[in-house]
């Protein structure tokens, strides 16, 4: 019986995936058969069997391997393969769900009645473990327009979260709890809303996945704030800053790929082909970033169209989920008249979030400050240096015609 293993395929990986297996388990090969690819940083290659005879895989396909790690076996073909141990018996079926509570998750039915989608995609075990932790729903992950699902795929996914449920009144109770765990007298307990979880799975997921930096810039954004007054009379449409720092952001997608990128891992980077921005909309009902997808394309009245139906969809409760997909960038809004600097957060699978203030005097001019937080694994100071002064020089430019 022969092994097959994994060679030392380059200097940077101490594991790699593998990608798909191109030999069913059992089936014979022969020496020069191609039986699996397995993706690297920065390439997939693939191995041959090096042996004739029947294959058994050992490591199933979307599972990390390591350099040297045998993945299958070669036997001959008179010999009998080693025995596989028996499956594990079905689970038990899951308990009812409780009246009010989330139905249980079920695994997709393999009946003569039911049939399996054509394409499945891989999933790595990087990508399935996050899965686990965070409780994304598979279906979610199995939509996903991609032959391999990956760690950042999932959290994308567990960024955009699902719409929220409709407001409900908190629970209240006569004590809370304390730091200790016990009750604190005069106190009470409050549940948080859908939303508000969402909003702290994302914020915790970042903090913990992602090496953010800061930089924020100053504008005089007089000219801006005049030829939004314009557009709005022309338009008949009401037409802000937020509309034109929006459509300002997404021209610099060519120039500046790496601020919409997704690092894939220590070594690669994925560059999108066009500007997906999402935008922050916080009504005081909950915290939603719908996306403005293909936003270099749209002029700024049709900008101004899609930013006032989100305002729309937050007031009636009437986002749909792929309103939240697919987003590569995020502006966030910050109204208050008193603010001076917001610090966002990067959204998980993402390169940089922008926060926009609300104008103020200063003297002759009208000001505003726009702060950029980056994920420095993909962006550095510098290049953040030229985003930010990119930007500010399109708003002073004030020239926003077409797309």
């Amino acid at each position: 019986m022969a092994e097959i293993r994994v060679p030392k395929l380059n200097t940077n990986d101490s594991a790699y995936v593998l990608l798909e297996w191109l030999v069913a388990d059992g089936a014979p090969v022969r020496g020069d058969d191609v039986v699996a690819s397995v993706e690297t940083s920065k390439t997939v290659e693939e191995l041959v069997s090096g042996h004739d005879g029947i294959l058994v895989q050992l490591v199933p396909a979307g599972a990390d391997c390591t350099p040297g790690q045998p993945i299958a076996h070669v036997t001959p073909q008179t010999a009998q393969p080693p025995a596989l141990p028996a499956p594990a018996p079905p689970a038990p079926a899951p308990p009812a769900p409780v009246s009010g509570g989330p139905p249980a998750l079920q695994a997709p039915a393999t009946g003569s009645g039911d049939a399996l989608p054509s394409e499945v995609p891989l999933i790595t075990a990087p990508a399935q473990a996050l899965m686990d932790e965070l409780g994304i729903d598979p279906a979610r992950v199995r939509a996903l327009p991609v032959k391999v699902v990956r760690r950042a795929d999932v959290e994308r996914l567990a960024a955009a979260g699902a719409p929220p449920p409709p407001a409900v009144a908190p629970t209240v109770a006569s004590t809370s709890a304390g730091a200790d765990g016990e009750a604190a007298v005069g106190g009470s307990v409050r549940g948080l809303s859908g939303n508000q979880r969402a909003v702290g799975r994302t914020v915790s997921l970042s903090h913990q996945t992602i090496p953010a930096a800061y930089t924020a810039i100053k504008v005089d954004v007089g000219k801006a704030t005049a030829a939004a007054r314009d557009l709005t009379k022309r338009l008949r449409k009401l037409v802000g800053l937020p509309d034109l720092l929006i459509a300002a952001v997404a021209r610099l997608h060519q120039d500046f790929p790496l601020c919409f990128a997704t690092l894939m891992d220590e070594g690669t980077a994925a560059v999108p082909d066009a500007p997906n921005v999402g935008v922050t909309i916080d009504l005081g009902t909950g915290l939603y970033v719908p996306v403005i997808r293909d936003a270099h394309g749209k002029g700024i009245e049709e900008i101004a169209g899609e930013l006032a139906g989100f305002r729309r969809a937050a007031q009636r409760g009437e986002f749909r989920q792929e309103q939240f997909d697919g987003g590569n960038i995020v502006v966030t809004l910050h109204h208050d008249r008193d603010i001076v600097m917001a610090v966002p957060i990067v959204f998980p699978g993402q390169a940089c979030a922008l926060a926009l203030t609300s104008p103020q005097r200063e003297g002759e001019r009208t000001v505003a400050v726009i702060g950029l937080a980056y994920d420095h694994r993909l962006v550095n100071g510098r290049d953040a240096v030229l985003f930010l002064q990119a930007l500010k020089e399109a708003l002073e430019a004030a020239s926003f015609e077409g797309p």
